[in-house]
């Protein structure tokens, strides 16, 4: 027990002066009681209900983390050296190319916090060819297909007699590039929230929706060139047309599909690819 400081300094007198403590009655330390603090009951926990938050609707679609992922890779690979003129050289040129594209955008989309899956195999498919989503129609250069993430290439359509091995390399390029475009669609969420769009949709706006998925997808194929300018040679007429051979800049309907280009040619990236949130009057000339 501690001794208070007044006593202690009477302890210590009385063994200097022992005649001075000697008279009286002795004294008797009295021991003060420890007191436990008071503290306030335990409160009862309330319990509340806490709602989960509204879904953002089209929250894929307008507001996807892919938008603010930054640029796309800049590749090294090299493609075969064959002249493209039958379906073995085509497919060929057409799948490593696919190799040089699952490197440009597996880094991004793993970035934006999806899981990258590269596409399925790329297929060759002339009009009437059967495939996972369909046949292949007439008129169609080549189509993704979700349901096996397959490619499917309408081959014929680019042997053209007297073209350069430059430029058949060039529109086979930009043509899987842009089929690989719809599969980044589908890695992000952007393909199944475009599905619920299209089927709510009827008459004029599901082709506007049409329109913006297309759009969107060349958008994503001008950011892949762009970031690879060097990697595939992108000089002269293709850069002035920002990676896309062969399109008429000067026709009525190419002013949108020229600005969702170059917009992406020079980020480097899908900044510029929301096509979701623009006016319908942008996505027409795809």
């Amino acid at each position: 027990m501690k001794i208070p400081k007044r006593l202690a300094v009477a302890a210590a007198l009385c063994v200097l002066f022992v005649s001075a403590c000697t008279e009286g009655p002795p004294h008797v330390a009295v021991p003060t009681p420890t007191v436990a603090p008071t503290t306030a009951p335990p409160r009862t926990p309330v319990a509340r209900e806490v709602g989960e938050p509204a879904p953002i609707k089209d929250e894929f679609l307008l507001y996807n983390p892919l938008y603010r992922a930054g640029q796309v890779t800049a590749v090294n690979c090299s493609l075969p050296t064959a002249k493209l003129s039958n379906q073995q050289a085509m497919i060929r040129y057409a799948t490593a190319f696919v190799a040089c594209l699952n490197k440009g955008w597996g880094p991004i989309v793993t970035r934006a916090g999806f899981d990258f899956v590269p596409p399925g195999a790329v297929y060759p498919s002339p009009p009437g060819t059967k495939t996972a989503c369909g046949p292949m129609e007439k008129g169609y250069y080549g189509l993704y297909c979700y349901s096996n993430r397959g490619i499917y290439f309408n081959w014929p359509e680019y042997v053209v007699p007297g073209a350069t091995q430059e430029d058949t390399a060039a529109s086979v390029q930009w043509l899987i590039a842009h089929e690989y475009g719809h599969h980044v669609q589908w890695l992000t969420g952007i393909a199944d929230q475009y599905d619920d769009r299209y089927s709510e949709a009827d008459g004029g706006a599901q082709k506007v929706e049409e329109n913006r998925s297309e759009m969107q997808a060349h958008c994503f194929a001008a950011a892949f060139f762009g970031a690879n300018q060097k990697t595939f040679r992108i000089r002269g007429e293709r850069l002035s047309h920002y990676g896309h051979p062969g399109y008429d800049r000067g026709a009525a309907d190419s002013i949108n599909f020229d600005h969702w280009l170059r917009q992406a040619f020079k980020a480097r990236g899908p900044s510029g690819c929301n096509t979701w949130a623009a006016p319908a009057s942008s996505v027409t000339g795809v």
